[in-house]
């Protein structure tokens, strides 16, 4: 592969990128969802969370490693529960970077 078919390659991924967002944008407001449609999107942002975040958590190399001995669930843990309590993003992330830090070097 040259060059010139890397760097067209690259423009048509982008430029199909731009055109697939900015449908949404053009097409928002045009006509109206169904009720049952807007209820559900509302749940959209926690399943596209749940399914970044806890992958990274359970899963090393190619198993399921769910136990006390797997830092990143102990530190994923502790970071929800001061979500939960807190509703306060620094101190989620600090807490979850801390736990997970003291647990590697101790």
């Amino acid at each position: 592969m040259n060059n010139l078919q890397l760097i067209g390659i690259i423009s048509v991924i982008g430029l199909g990128t731009f055109f697939f967002r900015f449908s949404f944008i053009y097409l928002y407001g045009r006509f109206e969802l169904p009720e049952w449609l807007r209820r559900a999107m509302r749940f959209v942002p926690a399943a596209v969370l749940s399914a970044l975040i806890f992958p990274a958590i359970l899963v090393d190399g190619n198993e399921i490693w769910i136990s006390l001995q797997n830092p990143r669930l102990i530190a994923g843990a502790m970071a929800m529960l001061i979500a939960w309590r807190t509703k306060s993003l620094l101190g989620t992330i600090a807490t979850g970077l801390a736990v997970f830090w003291l647990q590697l070097f101790f």
